[in-house]
């Protein structure tokens, strides 16, 4: 699975980080696209003081505007001119400029350019621009304004004493109407004193005339005053605004927005496709997973995949197609816990087989030694039939004999319970193992059972010790064997043998038989619970734990044992027990 965690974070890293690559990209036109709005505010909000900063920021550093061959002229509309004054004064750069200007300006004439807002005849804007590495420059714009050229021609020709002479006025009226103006003055007490024009004079609000110098072009009309000190009286002219409407954008400013625009609509088209993709190629799998774990709890183990998901995940030759190659781990998962699930259901049906078997061969087992003490039991109840000594130690060593044989199979019924759930409160000690190997096979030797079946123990070192719970070590070694003599004919020879393993770190103990070995069957289920053999021509006697409860109790040392046999050929079972627990 830790190919699978990095195919993912592969997948998913290249995935977020293109999308993230896209969202700076939208970002970033989202910033174009509100710097395209912004300046389209200004350039309403102001056109001439936003067409002279822009020119500055198109030409940078004039000198070098001119090294490139550009023609300042070029770049103006026809009503306006151009002149760029560096910090001596002088014009170092021009375009589109009328007769009569100077070539330099000392710090009066900029102090009333400033003032004023107008050079000669001409109303100008201007900004001061220092490009990078290079000098600081004023830029100024110059433009005809009707309105303001009709202010200075009343003020020089018509102005008498703060008012219009009535031989004047039919003259004055005739000027404001081809401008379509009007022309209100006020005495020093904010009474209209004199008016004229052909529209109605609209009264301004108090911070129009602050608001009118930030954005001029925000109004519908330009108003132009004039104090007369003298008299105390005020002037205001109102003309038509002629850049109120709205402005047709540069070609460069509706390539950009188009551009971004594009943009934004193919990130947004490339996103809706990426959400797709994604919810297609993972969650198809998802779906069939689903399916899978439906089916699971079904306890259909059997078909991991339909006819038709097989069709939708595998190619032809058997390989994942490339959509579902992301999860290929997961299908083999799927694949391998189906066929554990399917092991197990089988397993637990022939464990329950086992177990029923096991049952009625106990109960037969219980039911036959219980017969014949039951039996004893009835005769000696017969009060009519005298019994004689030898004939009573016959009986009483019959019952003895069948109460030991139903005491050990309760006794290893009970054991195999106990390590499976108690095994946490065992204790170990060192033992030396040939010593407690002599002592455990001293009994056999004794057992006259055993007579017909010769026994051989190969030692080990002396002094080689092992960590071992003495009584279930003694059980382990009694159960095996036991075995190799109870499932083998009278005769057959066992060898023990103890010796190191390889590593030098284990005990290997070998219970070696010459008899009749074993079938596949009987190997494969040998460590089986309840399972008692296949050969139906020995005695069926025990509980079928024997093997199972050796096995349990070499774990428990954090051991194993493994089994070699051939039919006819006798049996090798090998013990191997680690000399120090962890």
């Amino acid at each position: 699975m830790k190919r699978l965690r990095s195919r993912l974070f592969f997948h998913f890293s290249i995935q977020f980080g293109f999308i993230s690559l896209l969202m700076i990209v939208v970002v970033f036109l989202a910033a174009l696209i509100g710097g395209y709005f912004l300046s389209e505010m200004d350039r309403e909000a102001d056109y001439y003081q936003y067409q002279v900063e822009e020119l500055a920021m198109d030409i940078g550093d004039p000198l070098e505007y001119k090294k490139n061959g550009y023609d300042i002229s070029d770049v103006l509309a026809e009503n306006m001119w151009l002149q760029i004054i560096d910090e001596e004064g002088n014009v170092i750069a021009s375009g589109n400029v009328p007769e009569g200007l100077k070539d330099s300006y000392n710090s009066i004439d900029i102090a009333q350019m400033k003032e004023r807002e107008q050079l000669g005849e001409y109303s100008i804007s201007y900004t001061l621009e220092k490009p990078l590495f290079t000098d600081t420059y004023l830029f100024v714009l110059g433009y005809e304004e009707h309105g303001a050229l009709l202010m200075n021609e009343l003020i020089e020709n018509v102005n008498t004493n703060g008012s219009i002479a009535e031989t004047d006025q039919s003259e004055v009226e005739e000027k404001l109407n081809q401008l379509e103006g009007t022309l209100v003055i006020y005495n020093d007490t904010g009474e209209i004193i004199q008016e004229f024009g052909s529209k109605e004079h609209i009264e301004a609000l108090p911070l129009e005339v602050i608001e009118r110098d930030a954005s001029p072009d925000h109004f519908s009309d330009n108003k132009y005053t004039f104090l007369d000190r003298e008299s105390g009286n005020l002037w205001i002219l109102t003309t038509p605004n002629e850049q109120n409407q709205k402005l047709p954008s540069t070609m460069f400013k509706k390539t950009i927005l188009i551009v971004a625009g594009g943009l934004a609509g193919a990130i947004l088209l490339i996103t809706l496709l990426i959400a797709f993709w994604n919810s297609f190629r993972y969650g198809s799998p998802l779906f069939i997973f689903a399916n899978w774990l439906n089916r699971m709890g079904n306890g259909n183990y059997e078909e991991v995949l339909t006819t038709e998901e097989k069709k939708k995940v595998y190619r032809k030759n058997g390989k994942l197609k490339r959509r579902y190659k992301l999860y290929k781990e997961v299908f083999q998962a799927f694949d391998d816990m189906a066929e554990k699930l399917d092991a197990s259901r089988k397993e637990r049906a022939q464990l329950e087989k086992s177990r029923e078997e096991w049952v009625a061969g106990i109960s037969h087992d219980l039911r036959t030694p219980l017969t014949t003490m039951e039996g004893y039991g009835r005769l000696l109840e017969n009060k009519e039939y005298e019994w004689s000594k030898q004939e009573l130690q016959e009986i009483g060593n019959t019952i003895h004999e069948k109460s030991d044989y139903m005491v050990d199979l309760i006794e290893d019924f009970t054991l195999s319970f106990r390590l499976k759930n108690d095994a946490s409160s065992l204790t170990f000690s060192m033992i030396n193992v040939n010593e407690y190997m002599e002592q455990i096979l001293g009994k056999f030797r004794k057992d006259v059972a055993f007579k017909d079946y010769a026994v051989v123990y190969e030692s080990i070192h002396p002094d080689r010790k092992i960590e071992v719970n003495e009584r279930l070590f003694e059980r382990m070694i009694d159960n095996l064997v036991y075995n190799a003599w109870k499932h083998n004919s009278p005769g057959t020879a066992v060898k023990i043998e103890a010796a190191e393993s390889e590593d030098g770190k284990k005990l290997e103990i070998k219970i070696i038989d010459n008899g009749d070995g074993m079938d596949e069957e009987t190997q494969k289920h040998l460590f089986t619970r309840y399972y008692r053999g296949t050969n139906t021509e020995e005695r069926n006697e025990g509980t079928g734990l024997g093997m199972s409860i050796a096995l349990q109790i070499a774990k428990l040392h954090q051991g194993s044992i493994s089994v070699q046999s051939e039919k006819d050929r006798g049996t090798t079972v090998t013990v191997f027990l680690p000399y120090h627990r962890d």
